[in-house]
């Protein structure tokens, strides 16, 4: 193949680059749209494989632009390719962010609405870059069809950049002070993914000949998605929280920890086992989809009341309607749990307003080094669970027959 001249050989493998990375997202994007998981993150994980696609392509475009290859390169090319440019960055920085977002959300396992509002600049950004031909406060192109950056031009992008970078190191902070290994990996995630986008948007503005940013995109883009494959096997997906594999993982490390220290002076660590009472009852009487409304009920109250926990506890749903927390715990804040998911679930009853009323039997238990395994110590917890469930049936047997 030749070329006219070097700056075409430039152009033609930039673009080239480009339309590698749109294709090998554009194959990602095709997977996940086809799946059946529609996950809040995994959502904003289409945004950010549509953004990126978006961007790759609005790249290959400005060098087609910019060295008169395949499009004619005029004032008004110039300026709309560039436009066009800073916006998907900026759209592509905003859909990042978004997911980012949503990834604490499904790390800390609830709803976060103050934080949505710190996205609010990039709808300013976006109006500034689509209007700069009118103030030319962002940029300008001069006679000779150079880009001229202006007095808002490194603010803005000190701002673009500065979400992600922040947002990594935030997620830094989170992964150290955590104990739970899934949010661990989802705070991790974030902070890797900011490394190549980070690195490749700094080399993109010094280094204009390689398509560092698309390659950098793709690149993080392949990682966050490797990892929503990852969480397909550790996410219950009626629930949101965390698989049976995940519940066990967390038990079989910490016992490990215990073990190996002999002296150690960390609480103790708890198991509580849950099943909802009546269950059977509910989904042969009212069918399975109330079925699967009262385990989402059951896991939302388990949610809500490890909140403030979070970081140093798992929940899990071990099948059926059998649920599990994992957690490091004084006696005392033990029983003040077993308290307040009873609380809740009577509050939970009176907002669904079901024909039927949602019961938990909990049994719980701490590790103690006789156990030797995982499975000893679930047995244990699971003994005591239906000595609860024995209670229960009695209690609710006395109070029909009065």
């Amino acid at each position: 193949m030749s070329f006219a001249s070097p700056q075409e050989a430039v152009a033609f493998f930039y673009i080239l680059f480009d339309f590698f990375c749109a294709a090998i997202i554009g194959i990602l994007l095709y997977t996940t749209l086809t799946d059946v998981e529609r996950t809040n993150k995994r959502l904003h994980l289409v945004s950010v494989l549509s953004a990126v696609i978006f961007h790759c392509l609005i790249d290959s475009f400005w060098m087609m632009a910019y060295s008169n290859f395949g499009l004619s390169s005029t004032l008004l090319t110039r300026y709309i390719t560039n436009m066009l440019l800073y916006s998907a960055i900026a759209t592509t920085t905003y859909t990042v962010c978004r997911f980012f977002f949503s990834v604490w959300e499904s790390a800390a396992l609830n709803k976060m609405t103050r934080g949505k509002f710190a996205f609010i600049p990039f709808i300013p950004i976006l109006l500034i870059i689509l209007t700069t031909p009118l103030h030319k406060a962002f940029f300008s192109i001069d006679e000779s069809g150079a880009l001229v950056k202006q007095v808002l031009y490194f603010p803005l992008m000190f701002v673009l950049y500065g979400y992600v970078i922040v947002f990594g190191i935030i997620s830094l902070v989170f992964f150290f002070s955590t104990q739970n290994d899934f949010a661990k990996e989802q705070y991790g995630l974030v902070a890797i993914y900011m490394i190549p986008v980070t690195v490749s948007g700094f080399i993109r503005y010094s280094v204009w000949t390689i398509p560092s940013f698309s390659i950098g995109l793709t690149v993080a883009t392949l990682i966050i998605y490797i990892f929503q494959m990852r969480d397909l096997i550790s996410i219950d997906a009626l629930t949101g929280i965390n698989n049976r594999r995940q519940g066990e993982r967390f038990f079989i490390e910490q016992i490990k920890r215990i073990n190996e220290e002999p002296h150690s002076t960390i609480d103790c660590l708890y198991l509580f086992m849950m099943d909802l009472n009546k269950f059977k009852s509910i989904n042969d009487t009212y069918g399975h989809t109330e079925g699967d409304k009262a385990l989402i009920a059951a896991a939302e109250v388990l949610k809500e009341a490890c909140s403030h926990i979070r970081r140093r506890c798992i929940m899990s749903r071990f099948g059926g309607d059998e649920f599990v927390i994992g957690v490091v715990f004084t006696p005392e804040e033990a029983h003040l749990l077993h308290e307040k998911i009873q609380l809740l679930i009577k509050k939970k009853n009176e907002e669904l307003n079901a024909p039927y009323k949602i019961s938990i039997s909990i049994g719980f238990t701490y590790y103690k080094k006789e156990y030797k395994d995982f499975r000893t110590f679930l047995s244990n917890a699971d003994e005591l669970m239906y000595e609860m469930k024995e209670i229960a049936h009695r209690q609710a047997e006395l109070e029909e027959s009065k």
